[in-house]
């Protein structure tokens, strides 16, 4: 037997004595305007600063580049490997 499992016993006792905390209602207020405030500046300066829209080639150049590139290694690997093993 466990020296402890008596103290498990009486844990829910123990936990049922505990007060319960309650978050005072004045303060959780003024910390709630503090942060709808900080949450507005963010979405504010976010807007000021957000980038122009870029043109829509680069939206559609960009991955037909880093495909194009994959489909090179991939033929290279290829390559390699059918001097490797002489196929």
């Amino acid at each position: 037997m466990n020296p402890h499992n008596g103290w498990r016993d009486r844990e829910p006792e123990a936990l049922s004595t505990l007060p319960t905390h309650e978050p005072d209602q004045g303060r959780a207020v003024q910390t709630r305007a503090r942060c709808h405030a900080a949450l507005r500046k963010r979405a504010r300066r976010s807007r000021i600063t957000e980038p122009a829209p870029t043109g829509g080639w680069r939206r559609a150049l960009t991955p037909a580049i880093v495909g194009s590139l994959c489909a090179l290694y991939l033929l290279e690997v290829i390559a390699r490997a059918r001097e490797l093993y002489r196929f």
